[in-house]
């Protein structure tokens, strides 16, 4: 019997290598051996909820995802609510923990650690939009080799689950991640996932508000873990229940999380784009020297300048690309270790 295989009968999980997780036998070894594992009945799932004010819902999603995950840990993460929401959820049968720092990525990861010896952790929101009777399927799905699971709204959403603008700008988040990152997914902010031990061992995440989701997706992309995406139904909340995504404000933090994140995973794409973008409009204000007036000569000295900072743009993404890939091979020797 080969090694690999002792492994998966044992039911231990192999230590995964960052840099070596790329490789397709890396990835088909290694999905091999989770199958033998997480279809046994040893397998544990945590249900992570984070709540911020959800009293009128979190009761039925409780019941429900307990119902439809026997046997699961739920966790209700209290996120600075103002109304009976732990109590709801204690009554209902859940774990309640309480983080008192405002913001979504808060919750989730203070769930995440407070259940974190678990095989799977499923997120999921507490205003009763997600339907309980799929997570079955979203943890078969992960069982099957993905390390991150997504429950895609879009595609069976029922009539008002999406505010205004909400949908466009879901849409609009998944074009510019597929064009910065060539991340090809469905619903970019979906609240309803799966995730594996192995990808929270392998994904930093620092997200503190609704850029979470964003952030759970983008990590997969960089790190090369496997997702797969499960259609579900989205319904809109029910009466009494408010939405505690405000859309600008919001929207405008997922964008710079983004943004961001393109700048510091992707830094020569990055800093390349910004050098270009200078050196043309150095040579926008030559022409304009060239060919019009400049007797004071603010525009050449202006051009010139423009000259220099595309030239730092350019070092600085070429200084913290080499950062990135030194960091990512000191990481590998540690785990290897």
């Amino acid at each position: 019997m080969s090694a690999s295989e002792l492994r998966a009968v044992r039911g231990v999980h192999s230590p995964v290598m960052r840099n070596c997780y790329s490789t397709a036998c890396m990835k088909k070894e290694e999905q091999t051996e989770r199958i033998g594992v997480d279809q046994s009945s040893s397998a544990s799932v945590a249900v992570i909820i984070p709540c911020h004010d959800e009293e009128a819902t979190i009761g039925t999603v409780v019941a429900d995802f307990a119902r439809a995950l026997p046997g699961a840990r739920i966790v209700v993460v209290d996120n600075a609510s103002k109304d009976r929401t732990s109590k709801a959820a204690a009554a209902a049968g859940a774990q309640v923990i309480f983080e008192p720092r405002l913001g979504k990525g808060f919750a989730v990861l203070c769930g995440l650690r407070s259940a974190y010896a678990a095989d799977y952790f499923l997120i999921v929101d507490g205003d009763d939009t997600y339907p309980a009777e799929r997570a079955p399927d979203l943890i078969a799905a992960a069982s099957s080799g993905a390390d991150m699971v997504i429950g895609a709204r879009h595609v069976d959403a029922e009539e008002g689950a999406f505010r205004t603008g909400h949908s466009f700008g879901n849409q609009l988040f998944v074009w510019l991640v597929r064009l910065l990152f060539g991340l090809r997914t469905g619903d970019l902010l979906s609240g309803y996932r799966v995730l594996t031990r192995r990808f929270l061992e392998n994904a930093p995440l620092i997200a503190k508000g609704f850029e979470v989701e964003a952030e759970l997706s983008l990590q997969a992309k960089v790190q090369e873990l496997p997702v797969t995406e499960v259609s579900v139904s989205y319904r809109p909340r029910r009466a009494g229940s408010d939405s505690k995504l405000r859309t600008f404000r919001d929207g405008y933090q997922v964008l710079i999380a983004i943004v961001t994140f393109f700048r510091d995973y992707r830094p020569i794409a990055f800093f390349g784009t910004l050098s270009m973008l200078l050196m043309l409009g150095s040579v926008a204000s030559l022409l304009f020297v060239a060919f019009g007036s400049d007797a004071s000569g603010l525009l050449a000295t202006f051009s010139i300048a423009l000259v220099v900072l595309s030239a730092l743009s350019l070092t600085c993404g070429v200084v913290l690309s080499s950062i990135n890939r030194r960091a990512a091979e000191i990481t590998a020797r540690i785990t290897w270790r």
